[in-house]
């Protein structure tokens, strides 16, 4: 069955990502329809893709019908009322990263979901990774070795990877409706974590929910796989630079404490993003390349002892995880396939991120 997709949101993750991997996937998806309200972007993307269908917004979109699906690739601060008009229009869901900004829009987008009876998957892509999926496929049953968890992440962004003109940009977004959406913005960041100021926002929604978010939500993937209840108790929290450098902590009910720090670097090319669990017989890695970069592995090193020896294995993978995770949109749309990564999953993430901002608040 080839699912009928309606795009929401044209910008960098729509251009770089969901739409050419579901151009690519014809015998799962067509792209009927995009939602976008520069009209500049949208037309271009429109003839780039051939869309039938072009609209300002997403409740043209859902109005004019003829959907399975959505993938909304909007802001985030738009994700909770998307997903809910979609679910009440009857169409499956497939929401980027942050599903929301606060956990009664979480609340909300399950008790949503669950009168539609539909699917609704959030993009946390790196759950899809072939290294990721290996490292979980070998964990023990137990967190009782577990000794250190770590994640760096030091981030460019995406200034090094498209050259000029590779991303459609467009100026004629009505200032007003450019206004609104940061206020809504500010809004739902101000309920979430009691202060809705600029840098908060940056701090909370951009680099909190919106980058370190993927890195957590692996780290959670790994501690349930092991058993380990869910969620861990939330330690120490920070940000710094107006919101540009985050940090959280958790500890595990074994003692065993989880380091995270996501720390974003405009002025240069360097990428770096390590995910590591130190067990008392192993020592067992995760690299990942920018997510912009096309047929760059990612890397799982495992590291322990044999004999005299330290023997490493290591695993580099290269299908994409933007890709897998389209694909496992569809076997859940089709196939009836259990999803991944459910609201209830993304739930879990943003509750512990927002206790981490908490706790630097504290």
């Amino acid at each position: 069955m080839t699912v009928r997709v309606g795009v929401i949101g044209g910008g960098l993750v729509a251009q770089a990502e969901h739409l050419p991997y579901l151009a690519a996937q014809r015998d799962r998806f067509t792209i009927a329809a995009l939602a976008e309200p520069s009209a500049t972007v949208r037309e271009a993307l429109g003839s780039r893709y051939s869309i039938p269908g072009l609209h300002a917004d997403h409740r043209s979109l859902l109005a004019a019908g003829g959907l399975d699906a959505v993938v909304i690739a909007s802001p985030a601060g738009t994700h909770a009322d998307a997903v809910v008009a979609a679910l009440e229009a009857g169409v499956h869901v497939f929401v980027e990263k942050p599903m929301c900004i606060t956990l009664a829009d979480a609340d909300r987008i399950v008790e949503a979901r669950d009168r539609a009876g539909r699917v609704v998957q959030v993009g946390t892509m790196k759950r899809y990774d072939p290294s990721v999926e290996q490292l979980l496929s070998e964990l023990p049953g137990t967190a009782a070795e577990l000794r250190y968890v770590s994640v760096v992440v030091y981030d460019p962004e995406f200034e090094p990877y498209f050259e000029p003109g590779d991303i459609v940009r467009g100026s004629d977004v009505p200032r007003d409706l450019i206004e609104a959406t940061r206020h809504d913005e500010a809004q739902q960041v101000a309920a979430a974590v009691g202060d809705g100021s600029a840098d908060v926002v940056r701090a909370f929604s951009e680099s909190f929910l919106g980058s370190m978010l993927h890195d957590l939500s692996v780290v959670h993937g790994a501690l349930a796989q092991m058993g380990e209840p869910l969620p861990a108790a939330v330690v120490a929290g920070d940000w710094w630079q107006g919101g540009r450098c985050v940090s959280g902590s958790l500890r595990l009910q074994n003692g065993t404490r989880c380091d995270l720090a996501w720390i974003q670097v405009l002025d240069t090319f360097e990428y770096r993003e390590t995910i590591q669990f130190v067990f008392a017989d192993s020592v067992r890695t995760l690299e990942f390349p920018s997510p912009w970069l096309k047929q760059h592995p990612t890397i799982y090193r495992r590291a322990g002892a044999g004999g005299r020896m330290n023997v490493v294995q290591i695993q580099h993978s290269y299908d994409e995880s933007f890709a897998r995770e389209l694909r496992h949109f569809h076997g859940c749309i089709v196939e009836g396939t259990e999803c991944r990564t459910p609201p209830e999953v993304a739930r879990l993430d943003i509750e512990v991120l927002t206790a981490m901002f908490l706790a630097a608040q504290r």
